[in-house]
């Protein structure tokens, strides 16, 4: 059996822990050795031992706070740093010319602990700050070039494409045409997800979207509209109240919109839609069924485990650009299959009494 490879993950780990056991070992000899410790050796004791014992759990919480890899390994070298950083100061006041009494090696030891635990905990939040900002740099730079550069590239593409379907419509075959059209598309879907990126930045950003109380029945009433004008083979049952407000914004259009159109494009049969409004208090629930095949385990998989993989992933960006949007509401989206259909339900929170003041100061004349 072939050992594991040492990283430094492993070894930033490894560090970490075994300072912690030395640190609690010596603070717990000291105290077996003390005869009878007082009140203040007690509490000094259980100074040390708490951040001491925390190093020695570091195997197990060190790995899931948002850290790996080399981070780890820096927050274990500022764990060191804050050991030596304390254990200078230990050194500097033993040295001093005062009277030294026996509680001294247990207020070192738990000086070090403290430092050890303080300097990884410093480690934890500069890294993950660091972290932090490399995301947003990698995710402007990907918004960038889905937007900008990638649009660009496939409108000059498109523009060809349509030199080719001209020629093909005149002297091309059949089967020639058939491809440029099945191209076309292809490049028309890509180019609609590229303008996703666009509304995927703007659902990660809910500061930059003013909120506030928003009828929700008219907005469901016009994508119904909308989609019976595109698809009018597509039946829209509505079951909804005179007026229902939700806390949102424009945003509120897309989710809409996403849920019903991808209700109607997978639909086997003849869509039928049937969309209904709950209220429980303030929490409202919107109801958007179908009759279309079940959607696969992986895809729900995926909206329940909020991650994706190489082998379970979610097709395309409209099931994850919906739920970052309700979730920037503070809702959250739900689906349930059965033989009939689907049926995914967007819970919603409703506008509170200082919400609606607001919004009626905001619109008074």
């Amino acid at each position: 059996m072939t050992p594991p490879a040492l990283t430094k993950q492993s070894l930033g780990t490894g560090y970490v822990v075994a300072t912690g056991v030395v640190i609690t070992g010596a603070l717990l000899a000291h105290g077996m050795a003390t005869v009878q410790p007082s009140l203040i050796d007690l509490v000094i004791l259980g100074v040390g031992l708490t951040p001491a014992l925390a190093l020695v759990a570091a195997n197990y919480w060190l790995p899931v706070s948002g850290l790996s890899g080399d981070q780890i390994w820096t927050a274990a070298e500022w764990c060191g740093l804050g050991i030596a950083l304390f254990t200078l100061v230990k050194i500097v006041v033993l040295l001093a010319p005062v009277p030294q009494s026996s509680m001294v090696p247990s207020i070192l030891a738990s000086g070090v602990a403290i430092g050890g635990f303080g300097g990884i905990l410093f480690g934890w939040l500069l890294e993950l700050r660091r972290s932090r900002r490399r995301l947003a740099q990698s995710n402007e730079v990907l918004f960038r070039v889905l937007r900008h550069d990638l649009r660009n590239d496939l409108n000059v593409a498109l523009g060809h494409l349509g030199e080719l379907q001209r020629e093909a419509a005149e002297r091309g075959s059949p089967k020639s045409r058939a491809h440029v059209e099945q191209l076309s598309d292809t490049i028309d879907d890509i180019i609609g997800t590229t303008e996703k990126a666009r509304q995927i930045e703007f659902a990660f950003d809910a500061d930059r979207r003013a909120q506030q109380p928003i009828d929700l029945v008219p907005c469901i009433r016009e994508q119904a509209k909308k989609i019976t004008q595109s698809h009018p083979e597509t039946t829209v049952d509505l079951d909804l109240p005179n007026q229902s407000k939700v806390y949102a914004d424009w945003m509120l259009d897309i989710v809409l919109q996403n849920v019903i159109e991808n209700a109607v494009v997978h639909c086997e049969a003849t869509p039928t839609l049937y969309i209904s409004v709950e209220e429980h208090g303030r929490t409202v629930f919107v109801h958007i069924g179908d009759n279309c095949p079940s959607i696969p385990q992986h895809e729900r998989d995926v909206l329940d485990s909020g991650a994706e993989t190489q082998l379970r992933h979610s097709k395309g960006v409209g099931l994850w650009l919906t739920t970052w949007i309700v979730e920037s509401y503070g809702g959250a989206v739900h689906l349930t299959t059965s033989d009939d259909g689907n049926t995914v339900t967007l819970e919603l929170c409703g506008p509170t009494a200082l919400d609606e003041i607001r919004q009626t100061l905001r619109e008074w004349p």
